[in-house]
């Protein structure tokens, strides 16, 4: 007997070979989908120049003696400052710390490893380690930390082995210890490793603030600074959510939301390298620490209504002209100080809120990263710097727990709280 071959009709053939390219499709789609992602929240120069850096106008005024007349930090002895260092969590390289209550929180070092702490000391191994993805060259690392409002998320910012600037957001448990992946927020691709700024807080209104440096160049020659289509030289504010996409947008309010070429979640431009900056909890004002070029380091306290302040980098630094093209809208620092006496990099820390030491409450306490001392900022009548008689090797922060007590973070030895000599 002859055995007489099946043959599919066309529909059925036709509609297996739709299915199997679905099927592919779908695996493409699938498998692509996290860079095609990354590719939605990515920023970067799409006029990207090629410049000779040390051929330029801003090169040559970077390497100028600083003029006559800049202001000299002068420090005040106060007597009834008894103060003392506490160690609190010992990790060499560290640069990053939030608390989540009075004892406990998360602090990360400059390679990308993070750790929970408590009373009872580090977790025994990291809860994040990013030291296989992050770059360390220059002023890139870990840089900032920051806790979401309802203490689910914690938001690193950090440079991967490209230079880009990655804000990620990982899970927490409920005893903190368990962190789940991390999902890409925002990338920010850096012309650079110098003035990638990198820190970032959430709000008193709950948004997610976070800073951007020029990029680098001595004297920002790709001009960054006063360019607003660029996150680049500003601080941002964003609405974020890890769990939608896309996983953060332009805050309501911003200043710049219907501004034609304008990047739309822009808060404060013209920033050099924002390293640090923190809000008062009193009063809700933004403390911005901005380091300067070769002469000034700066301080600006920013009301909330000050949206779209200018604070003047490159066409100044500080109150001083730098270039000829200084903006007309120049939002002017509120407290500045020359490079003197081994002064050369401001630390920004915070306002003192906490009711353990009555004597500094509202005055804001900060630091430089060649002196090491821990100062204090005070507007009763006019500025004036208090020293608090406090030094570490390698100042790179402050910290603050719920109850308003300060701790420093020294890179060279870990967290160390402020608190009264007993």
């Amino acid at each position: 007997m002859r055995t007489r071959k099946f043959k599919y009709p066309m529909s059925v053939v036709s509609l297996l070979l739709g299915l199997c390219i679905f099927i592919i499709i779908i695996f493409i789609i699938v498998n692509s989908d996290p860079q095609s992602k990354d590719d939605q929240i990515r920023w970067f120069d799409r006029e990207k120049k090629s410049i000779d850096i040390q051929a330029s106008e801003e090169f040559f005024l970077s390497n100028q003696p600083c003029p006559a007349g800049l202001p000299d930090l002068h420090l005040e002895d106060v007597e009834d400052l008894e103060l003392t260092l506490e160690p609190t969590v010992a990790l060499v390289d560290a640069v990053v710390t939030i608390f989540v209550n009075a004892h406990a929180g998360f602090i990360g070092n400059r390679a990308g490893k993070v750790w929970a702490f408590s009373r009872s000391g580090l977790s025994t191994d990291p809860v994040i380690d990013l030291t296989s993805e992050i770059s360390t060259e220059m002023d890139q690392g870990l840089l900032g930390m920051a806790l979401s409002p309802d203490s689910n998320w914690l938001y690193l910012n950090h440079t991967d082995k490209s230079g880009t600037s990655i804000i990620s957001a990982y899970s927490i448990s409920d005893d903190f210890v368990k962190i789940g992946k991390g999902v890409n927020i925002l990338l920010v691709e850096q012309p650079s490793a110098m003035h990638n700024g990198g820190d970032l807080t959430f709000g008193p209104d709950g948004f997610l603030y976070v800073s951007f440096g020029d990029g680098g160049g001595q004297g920002d020659p790709y001009g960054h600074g006063q360019n607003n289509s660029t996150p680049l030289g500003t601080i941002l504010r964003l609405q974020v959510d890890p769990t939608n996409w896309p996983p953060h947008q332009p805050a309501p309010g911003n200043p710049f939301l219907d501004t034609p070429d304008t990047d739309p979640r822009i808060w404060v431009t013209g920033v050099r390298n924002p390293f640090r900056f923190s809000f008062d909890q009193a009063t809700g004002n933004l403390w911005l620490t901005d380091l300067g070029q070769q002469c000034l380091e700066e301080i600006n306290v920013l009301k909330p209504t000050e949206a779209g302040a200018n604070l003047g980098w490159n066409g100044f630094e500080g109150t001083r002209a730098f270039t000829t093209s200084g903006a007309d809208n120049h939002r002017r620092p509120d407290f500045e100080y020359r490079h003197s006496s081994g002064l050369c990099a401001i630390m920004g820390g915070f306002v003192y809120r906490g009711s353990k030491i009555p004597n500094l409450h509202g005055k804001y306490v900060f630091s430089d990263l060649c002196n090491g001392s821990i100062m204090a900022l005070s507007f009763d009548s006019s500025p004036r710097v208090i020293s608090l008689g406090l030094r570490v090797s390698q100042p790179v922060g402050f910290a603050e727990n719920s109850n308003g007590d300060l701790y420093v973070i020294d890179m060279s030895t870990g967290l160390h709280q402020i608190t009264a000599t007993k």
